[in-house]
């Protein structure tokens, strides 16, 4: 099975000829024939035409044995024809070993067919209109934009009606141009890299892929327009053959007719003179790996002929003019035929092969709708490969100095760690100490581990994620509460007086052997969550915005998923513990102010994982939402202790203030009172005025009542810390 854009139908009955005389003449038995579809024999093009393989192929079909295929259909396809490499000989896999262009029959190290012929991309240059006007051919895109400026204007200036245009850009927007298109893109950006020895394609963002657009829109506006550059391959085969109409145009090389002698074929210009670049296509032969084995070896014996040097030379290139894959037979015979120093001196761009989730077209069509909205629309250059890269790129937080939001999410990260640490330094500074009295050093220390399991749980969100990653960031953020519940738990269970079994006395003996065996288990939990993860990091698609990770449960993996009911479990019954053992002493009273503000807190933590739970339920489409749920869990964390080892504390001292304040106006009051009192006995009262004293008595007494009450309420206040 066999298709070709343009019109080969001598070709393949020729090579099928060639091919049937010689298995007679050798006694192969074999008999070839090639089923084959152009433009001008089916309504297929070449999706279409990838489409029917395709389909034949995923069923497995036996109807054809061997496919010629487009080179940019490889990846797609090699999963269903057989590794050339095995059933070959090494003389023919030399023939074909060249680094140049093997990436075009070579995919994941398999060599899924070989070329039957190759193409690649040209410059053609009008003769008469370069001749007429005494003009070289161009070596650079701005010698082509002033050339082409120049003959324009004189034709113009010749004859007002002249439609003579500069150049024809190959990028097509109807669905047939999508191969060409992308190619002349891919090629255009490889020509305007800075080094002639760089092989390395361009990445999406650089500045050489910036120039490269800017340039062809500034070809285009200059001397070309947007129906031109819109034309089909076909309509610019059409328009190669008139002598008046196009002055240059990039096109697949050896398709005009030899006896056209309007154009000139050389290599492509670049940005600078010497820097080039071509995109290369093959014409593979693959052979299917769903027939038999008599027919496989059959399909052997036509590959060989087909690739062997005499039938690449006398065939593909003496009698049809075409360009083999074998770069050794570019020597004097052939050079004689074909343009040589065209050959040896291609520049190919490897394009990168890896597109994720779509196939070639899927991928080519987002990237063309793209790249037009910037060409033949009003999109900035900066916005079109930021959209482009989105189209394969998969988000995530890093400190990468292009990843604002990574960084800004780190530095907050770090304040908040900051202001635990603050904390702890300023309990232990003498004028702040008797605030921080409950606190001796292991439970800072507990403290501070907790905090830094739930402020540094977030960081599992940097980097690309990975099964680990996802798993332990939930056990980081458990255990970080673990650490903050446990004490609680063995505060409340010794402080219990009805429950006296075994159990209960051995937590009461051995508070802190409780706490160490909790901390076991969650260590237990982390090391078996490294060797067999229950998470697994998914990619989720969006279109037209940011494509980003989601962490999964793998409930393929019954260990990893046993073990996180587990871990859930375990953290539920330690939670609901806690909050019965509050509820059944709820009524003793002098634990009443510290259960309150246990269930306070207790409820900000069940709303935060709660919230995280509803943001996941929505934040699929976003990876903003998706990056920030972790951070529901540590900003309500970050706000208990700014509330309970900050303004409570700062509210302490405020009242303390207060109450020495007061206690000073209360003597300066009792002083006042006492001083008029002796003064009016003495019978020596000053001569003042009677209205200002009255005034200020009055004031004073109003400030201590205000400071009276609030120092009565505050002593009501029982102040708890929550550990």
């Amino acid at each position: 099975m066999a298709y070709s854009y343009f019109s080969n139908n001598d070709f393949f009955q020729s090579i099928e000829d060639s091919f049937n005389n010689h298995s007679i003449e050798n006694n192969l038995n074999v008999t070839l024939s090639i089923n084959y579809f152009s433009m001008l024999n089916s309504t297929q093009n070449r999706q279409d035409l990838f489409s029917s393989i395709d389909y034949l192929l995923q069923r497995k079909s036996n109807k054809y044995d061997l496919y010629i295929f487009d080179s940019f259909f490889l990846k797609e396809l090699y999963p269903h024809f057989i590794d050339l490499k095995e059933y070959l000989d090494n003389e023919y896999i030399d023939y074909y070993n060249n680094e140049t262009i093997k990436y075009n029959y070579i995919y994941n190290d398999k060599w899924i067919g070989l070329p039957l012929f190759i193409k690649f991309m040209v410059l053609y240059s009008n003769d008469f209109y370069l001749n007429k006007y005494n003009k070289e051919i161009p070596k650079t895109w701005d010698q082509l934009i002033e050339t082409a400026q120049y003959i324009m204007e004189q034709e113009r200036i010749e004859n007002k009606n002249s439609h003579l245009y500069g150049y024809n850009g190959l990028f097509s927007d109807i669905k047939e141009g999508t191969i060409s298109s992308i190619n002349s893109i891919s090629q255009f950006i490889y020509s305007c890299r800075d080094d002639k020895n760089s092989t390395v394609y361009p990445y999406i963002k650089s500045k050489i892929t910036k120039n490269a657009f800017n340039k062809i829109k500034e070809i285009k506006e200059k001397v070309s327009m947007d129906e031109l550059f819109k034309l089909s391959e076909h309509q610019t085969d059409t328009l190669l053959n008139e002598k008046n109409i196009l002055l240059f145009a990039a096109f697949w090389n050896s398709e005009l007719p030899n006896d056209n002698g309007l154009y000139n074929e050389t290599l492509l210009p670049g940005l600078e003179e010497g820097i080039s670049g071509s995109t290369l296509l093959g014409y593979n032969i693959g052979i299917s790996k769903y027939i038999d084995d008599d027919k496989r070896n059959a399909s052997i014996e036509v590959l060989k002929y087909f690739i062997d040097k005499e039938f690449q030379k006398e065939i593909i290139i003496k009698k049809f003019h075409k360009h083999s894959a074998i770069m050794d037979l570019y020597k004097e015979e052939v050079c004689s035929i074909l343009d040589c120093e065209i050959v040896n001196n291609l520049q190919f761009p490897i394009r990168p092969m890896e597109v994720n989730n779509y196939n070639e077209f899927e991928y080519q069509h987002k990237y063309l709708e793209h790249f037009y909205e910037f060409l033949y629309g009003n999109k900035n250059v900066d916005t079109v490969v930021n959209d482009i890269e989105d189209i394969t790129k998969f988000y995530y937080m890093d400190l990468d100095k292009d990843n604002i939001f990574g960084i800004v999410v780190f530095s907050v990260i770090n304040i908040f760690v900051i202001i635990v640490f603050a904390s702890f330094i300023f309990s232990l500074f003498p004028q702040f100490k008797q605030y921080y009295a409950m606190f001796d050093l292991p439970m800072w220390i507990n403290y501070i581990g907790a905090s830094m399991f739930v402020i540094y749980s977030v960081l599992t969100r940097f980097g690309e994620p990975t099964r680990f990653k996802c798993h332990i960031f939930i056990l980081m953020v458990l255990t970080g509460y673990t650490m903050l519940y446990v004490p609680s738990l063995s505060f409340v269970i010794v402080h219990y007086p009805k429950w006296n079994n075994k159990y209960m006395e051995w937590i009461k003996n051995n508070e802190k052997k409780f706490s160490y065996l909790s901390y076991v288990i969650e260590a237990l939990f982390m090391l078996l969550s490294a060797i067999n993860p229950s998470f697994e990091p998914v990619r989720v698609y969006v279109e037209s915005s940011k494509n980003y990770y989601q962490c999964e449960i793998d409930r393929k993996n019954i260990f990893g998923f046993i073990l996180l009911v587990i871990e859930i479990v375990f953290h539920v019954v330690l939670f609901m513990t806690l909050v019965i053992f509050m509820i059944l002493e709820w009524a003793i009273k002098p634990l009443r102010p510290y259960m309150k503000s246990m269930l306070y807190l207790l409820t900000l933590d069940g709303v935060a994982f709660f919230s995280i739970f509803l943001l996941e339920m929505i934040s699929h489409g976003n990876y903003y939402i998706e990056s920030l749920c972790p951070f529901t869990v540590l900003l309500m964390f970050i706000m208990k202790h700014i509330y309970l080892y900050i303004v409570s504390v700062w509210f302490e001292i405020s009242t303390k203030k207060k109450a020495k304040e007061e206690e000073m106006v209360n003597d300066l009051l009792k002083f006042n009172n006492d001083g008029a009192t002796t003064d009016m006995i003495s019978g020596n009262i000053p001569n003042t005025d009677n209205t200002t004293n009255v005034e200020t008595i009055n004031n004073v007494s109003m400030v201590s009542d205000d400071t009276k009450k609030a120092t009565y309420n505050m002593s009501q206040t029982t102040n708890v810390t929550y550990i």
